[in-house]
């Protein structure tokens, strides 16, 4: 999840994303909580991204799932992005994750696992090796997502270095008066709101031909 990176071919879309140490609660109660966003590009709907969070005492179990296809003039298919990820989460940190991505026909994938020294071992299609115990992967649904600078591709295990800060602007109209405003630099770029409760209500971001793609967070 996790979205801005990820670009078509045709230089048409996407830096989604893709498809978040649980330091916080999990926004909609202890049970845990089901999350759907649709995006939009253009004014039309390109696809979901879909977060199901599970807590049973210290563990966590989310799943993800984005499904996006871009189509020219509303038909003809031109880009599509598939993305499944599985976290586990133990007592607050990340124990392991594992995804695959289909991103327009590039294959790529993850399997991240604690190490007994607390590091995270990564295989990735584009990383392997050791990660930080506190490193936050970029599914976004954590409220801790936005204080780390050090964050982990759930695409293919790369290592993001980013720069946060709290641009203060007006809220979007379809965001909860109270919630905060996160915009990310460097290796990702995007903007992210967490409600007053510390759930997540909204990302946006530029895609590669500078058009927005704006998630809508679905009741």
């Amino acid at each position: 999840m996790g979205p801005a990176r990820f670009l078509t071919r045709r230089h048409l879309l996407l830096g989604l994303p893709a498809a978040m140490a649980v330091a916080g609660p999990v926004a909609a109660g202890d049970g845990g909580a089901d999350i759907t966003f649709r995006a939009y590009r253009k004014g039309s709907d390109i696809g979901r991204h879909q977060v199901s969070i599970r807590r049973a005492g210290d563990v966590i179990q989310v799943q993800v799932e984005i499904a996006l296809i871009v189509r020219l003039a509303g038909l003809l298919p031109v880009y599509h992005y598939h993305h499944k990820a599985e976290e586990t989460w133990l007592g607050g940190r990340l124990l392991r994750l594992v995804s695959s991505t289909d991103d327009d026909n590039d294959l790529q994938s993850l399997t991240a696992e604690r190490a007994p020294d607390g590091s995270l071992r990564i295989q990735g299609s584009k990383f392997s090796g050791s990660a930080p115990p506190d490193i936050m992967p970029t599914s976004y649904w954590n409220p801790d997502f936005p204080r780390r600078n050090l964050l982990l591709d759930t695409q293919n295990g790369r290592l993001l270095n980013v720069q946060v800060t709290q641009p203060g602007e007006a809220l979007p109209q379809d965001v909860p008066a109270g919630a905060v405003q996160y915009r990310l630099d460097g290796d990702l770029k995007l903007d992210i709101w967490y409600d007053a409760q510390r759930g997540w209500v909204k990302t946006r971001f530029a895609a590669s031909d500078g058009s927005v793609v704006d998630y809508r967070l679905q009741e």
